[in-house]
Parts: C-alpha cells; structure tokens; sequence
C-alpha cells in the first residue's frame, strides 16, 4: 500500500494511527494556550518583612495614631479591637480597605496617610499573626 503525505494529515490510510492527529492538535492547542494564559495570571510577589521595616512600621503605627484605640502593640483598649492576629483573620486586601474606608466604628485614614505609610502598616498589620508573649488570650 503506497501511502502519499496529504494522506497521513487528512488521517486516511492508517488506520492505526488514527489518534495521531487529534492528540497532536491537542498538544499544539495547549502549548499555545498555557503560555498566553500564564501572561495574564497576576504574579503574587513574597516580600520578606524584615525588622527593620516593623521598627518603622510600629514607628507609623505610634505616629499616626493607631495606639490610641488600639493600644500599644495592637493589644486592644476599650475604643479598639486587638490587632495581635489580624494577619490570621483578613487578608491584606480587606486590612487595606479597612484601613483606607474605617468602618464600622474607625474613621477612614486614606485621604490621610502617604501611600508609603498606608503600606507600611498594610504590611505590619499582615504579618500580625500571633498573639505577643503575655497577652491575654482572650
């Protein structure tokens, strides 16, 4: 049997080889499908969070205020809830939003604080996941 090369593309005349053609038009769809799908997917960066960017964090968090109802540390007050594990409990969208929009009984601080302040306690506040040596647990 004579088998010419427009043959095997049309998938005539080999009959065992009939799964070549689909899987390979699989294959070609997925390899340019995967990476025009990898560009759009945002990129999540880790940023480590060193000491010496708490020491200024809390520095803006004694600076602008946030002691005052939240207490030293973020421990909570009376005017305040604690913010010792806030990092646990909302993700650092909504601590952004919470810190740029209040609500509920805190004010709004974003026509207040400097982008680079707003990140500053953005990052401090999210990585507030554990409870500081001492504190009550309750």
């Amino acid at each position: 049997m004579r088998v010419e090369s427009g043959q095997i593309l049309r998938n005539e005349g080999h009959a065992a080889g009939w799964w070549r053609v689909p899987v390979g038009r699989a294959l070609l769809a997925a390899a340019i499908a995967i990476p025009v799908m990898c560009a759009w997917t945002p990129i999540r960066t880790v940023q480590a969070f060193s000491r010496k960017d708490r020491e200024q964090a809390e520095i803006v968090f004694k600076k602008r205020g946030c002691e005052h109802c939240h207490g030293v540390d973020g421990v909570g007050t009376t005017r305040g809830p604690s913010l010792a594990t806030v990092g646990k409990r909302l993700s650092k969208d909504q601590i952004e939003q919470q810190l740029k929009d209040g609500g509920k009984q805190m004010p709004a601080f974003g026509d207040v604080l400097p982008p680079d302040e707003m990140k500053e306690l953005v990052d401090y506040l999210v990585h507030k996941k554990k409870l500081p040596k001492g504190a009550p647990t309750s």
